[in-house]
């Protein structure tokens, strides 16, 4: 067995079995997967120790070169870097493919994976031997926060590889929309920063059992730590956070009175910069029109009929539903964050009073202004 890795190259890195390998023998001495592929050419059953052998050696392997030794990174990660870009290149192949990759691989890929996330959730405390239920804690998983990043990456790539070479965006167009993206991605970067879970006792005995006897400090009955009366607990990040609204896998962390604000400026802004991402593409790839307005007038496509004449207006075609997709839902999101406000709860209450019997009904417009003055500048 290797005990010292210090003289490992970027490319070396020490397997599971505690031997010295290589990123290059990625498909090379895996006799699980010999046997699986000599069963199945025999028409024998693969049986399931197989596969998570299979798994297992995948994910042993699944490694990035990393000066003292390649790093492991974790396969739920790995899909996410991968899903946006081969989604974009599937999508510029055609109408039809653009349609039914966005309408419907993509989400039933994203359920599925969401889905199976959820499903390896396990009862904590599972091995007292008891017979009750327990609460289940939520696995964390960098797939949400992977498609994210890479979604961004590759939507820009598209952007200044392809959508710019038709030399029809002004500067100042140009200009708005980097403001627009750049403006939101510093505000959700603000959310995971700012994200707060635990909590300051006082100092001395007497004062805690003071004021956990007064009610405004409680036992969580999850973490059992010392929590304030309106903090509730994360079963994803395992700890306990003020006012907490719900758990953001997307940026993999809680949404709270931390950074809520944070959080809906980023996303109503994000909103905007996808849907005139969106409209700025289609204009230079299809035959733009006017729309007159009252105040002002607009671009729209027009004739799309020379969207996938060429790989560069495939991609940028593409690219285009991707912000509009990405946009329709973050949409959904911004609305329902905003109708919380307007009624003064918190998403997670949202949820609780809807399942209540005749569901209750959350705010009215005589109170919805005042519980936005209240959320702005509390």
């Amino acid at each position: 067995m290797v005990k010292n890795d210090s003289a490992l190259c970027c490319c070396e890195y020490i397997n599971q079995e505690g031997e010295r390998s290589h990123l290059l023998g990625f498909f090379c001495d895996c006799e699980a997967l010999d046997e699986a592929a000599d069963r199945l050419f025999t028409l024998r059953g693969v049986n399931s120790g197989i596969c998570s052998t299979i798994m297992s050696t995948v994910e042993d392997r699944l490694r990035v070169p990393w000066v003292g030794g390649a790093k492991k990174v974790s396969f739920d990660a790995f899909l996410g870097v991968l899903a946006p870009p081969f989604t974009i290149i599937l999508g510029s192949i055609s109408w039809t493919w653009c349609f039914v990759t966005y309408l419907i691989i993509v989400p039933v890929f994203l359920f599925s994976v969401h889905t199976f996330i959820r499903n390896s959730a396990i009862p904590e405390n599972s091995g007292n031997g008891t017979l009750l239920p327990q609460p289940k804690k939520y696995p964390r998983s960098l797939f949400y926060l992977t498609w994210l990043i890479m979604s961004i990456i590759s939507l820009l790539l598209v952007y200044y590889t392809q959508v710019i070479n038709y030399l029809k965006i002004s500067a100042y167009e140009n200009l708005l929309l980097m403001f627009l993206g750049v403006f939101s991605c510093t505000c959700m970067y603000l959310v995971r920063e700012l994200s707060c879970a635990g909590f300051d006792m006082p100092d001395n005995s007497e004062d805690e059992d003071e004021v956990i006897e007064s009610g405004a400090w409680r036992i969580c009955s999850d973490c059992k730590s010392k929590v304030p009366r309106q903090a509730s607990h994360c079963k994803t990040c395992d700890a306990c956070y003020l006012l907490r609204d719900h758990h953001c896998l997307w940026l993999d962390t809680c949404i709270s009175c931390f950074n809520d604000r944070w959080f809906v400026v980023g996303v109503c802004v994000g909103v905007g910069a996808l849907f005139y991402g969106a409209q700025i593409t289609l204009t230079c790839v299809c035959h733009p029109a006017l729309l007159n307005l009252h105040i002002t007038t607009v671009l729209y496509p027009a004739s799309c009929h020379n969207a996938f004449i060429d790989a560069m207006a495939g991609l940028s075609t593409s690219g285009a539903f991707y912000c509009l997709l990405l946009g329709t839902c973050l949409s959904g999101v911004a609305l329902q964050q905003l109708v919380c406000i307007a009624g003064g709860v918190r998403l997670r209450e949202y949820r609780y009073r809807r399942n209540l019997p005749g569901g209750a009904s959350l705010w009215s417009w005589k109170t919805a202004f005042s519980n936005w003055i209240h959320f702005w500048w509390r």
